[in-house]
């Protein structure tokens, strides 16, 4: 295939890529997960289930989400699970979501400190875009009284962690950071021990991405031939 040759996908409207990629994650399980209303997120199904307070997974355990541009599946939604992510915030292809996404997120798996919630912890990937919205979307969370922290992956060997100003990426290490975060939670830890779990995890990983070939991002009139 050409540069000049439009791309082929396996989607039935490349304008709607992220939506299809959620109607697909709930057709294959139904009683895993459940879509956040009006927003692309993705939720444990243990937080539909949760007719009142006591019963909210959030009195028990910190709540743990993650995010960031869509077009890496299975990352992030394949990680919700039981001592994994809460939920997961699927932003455009290659792009942040939204701070409005990521704060009604926080909100559905979050009760406030004042109803005995645990807190939530943000695992984001140091992009800028990620880093601005997650970091708005906590910093307005824990103006409502939910506890809120924030832990950013920088795991990209193939370029310095304090390179000008943004600095190595966030890329395949941000899995283990999403393991032993819920493994710690999971053992009922406070949002405070299971956030510098995930520091500590972060700052020991690397990672090395290799490209086989270009990307092309759906819908795009022309095969990308820029690696």
């Amino acid at each position: 295939m050409t540069a000049a040759t439009k791309p082929k996908k396996f989607l039935n409207d490349p304008s709607q890529a992220v939506d299809e990629f959620i109607t697909g994650q709930l057709l294959q399980f139904p009683n895993h997960l459940r879509k956040l209303s009006n927003h692309h997120v993705l939720l444990h199904s243990s937080f539909a289930t949760t007719s009142s307070t006591s019963s909210h997974p959030n009195k028990h355990t910190v709540s743990l989400l993650s995010g960031g541009g869509s077009g890496h599946e299975p990352s992030h939604a394949g990680y919700i699970g039981s001592n994994l992510l809460s939920g997961a915030i699927l932003g455009g292809i290659f792009a942040s979501p939204p701070v409005s996404s990521i704060l009604a997120a926080i909100r559905a798996v979050t009760l406030p400190a004042s109803q005995g919630g645990r807190g939530c912890l943000l695992i984001v990937k140091n992009y800028t875009g990620d880093r601005l919205n997650f970091g708005m979307a906590c910093e307005m969370a824990n103006a409502e009284g939910r506890s809120v922290k924030m832990v950013v992956v920088a795991d990209d060997c193939a370029i310095e962690r304090k390179k000008g100003i943004t600095g190595a990426r966030g890329v395949a290490g941000t899995v283990l950071v999403h393991k032993t975060v819920g493994a710690a939670a999971g053992r009922g830890m406070t949002l405070e021990e299971v956030a510098e779990v995930g520091k500590v995890v972060a700052k020991s990983v690397s990672s090395l991405g290799v490209a086989l070939d270009t990307v092309t991002i759906p819908g795009a009139e022309r095969v990308n031939d820029r690696l």
